[in-house]
């Protein structure tokens, strides 16, 4: 994800619709600096930011970051992923690994989860999710319930009830996740 596009996509989405940062920052629960950031591309907003983002601009979320697109495919290869170097507010790290408009209802990633994450609050969204603990181990806060997921463990749920995934192991946990948009 080129953070500096999806930063200017941002931005020109809230000039379009009239919006200060203060705005935007106050609909979506974050500072007017943190939006500044994101839209200078010196942070990387969240999934569920994004998703926030799209919902008030009324927009699919892959909109903030389309690949280019070969006849209705979008290829990816590793080689030309980059994984995010800024952590986002919940300390995670995105690798999109998929993102087309015309696969606007799921928007699959890969969330590096990093220590640090039990003493903030969980977090809710509108989309239903799917994750799968590709490596290390998570604690998965899940409506005021608490969920051990190993390697090769899944879970689907809804993200409107307040949930946040806590590294559960040494090292870092990645995991992949799947918003399904509605």
């Amino acid at each position: 994800m080129n953070l500096l596009e999806v930063g200017v996509k941002i931005k020109q989405m809230r000039k379009k619709n009239k919006m200060s940062q203060d705005d935007l920052a106050s609909q979506i629960n974050l500072t007017k600096s943190h939006i500044s950031k994101i839209e200078n591309g010196k942070a990387t907003p969240s999934l569920v930011t994004l998703s926030k983002i799209a919902e008030i601009f009324d927009v699919p979320m892959a909109w903030f970051v389309i690949q280019d697109q070969f006849d209705g495919i979008s290829i990816v290869s590793k080689k030309e992923r980059n994984e995010t170097v800024e952590t986002n507010e919940l300390g995670y790290q995105y690798e999109l690994l998929a993102n087309k408009s015309y696969m606007s209802n799921i928007n699959p990633s890969i969330v590096t989860v990093h220590n640090g994450a039990e003493n903030l609050a969980p977090y809710t969204h509108d989309n239903d999710e799917f994750i799968y603990v590709i490596s290390g181990s998570i604690v998965l806060k899940y409506d005021h319930k608490f969920y051990n997921l190993e390697e090769g463990d899944s879970a689907y749920f809804s993200g409107k009830k307040e949930h946040i995934f806590i590294n559960n192991s040494a090292e870092n946990s990645k995991v992949l996740t799947i918003y399904v948009e509605d």
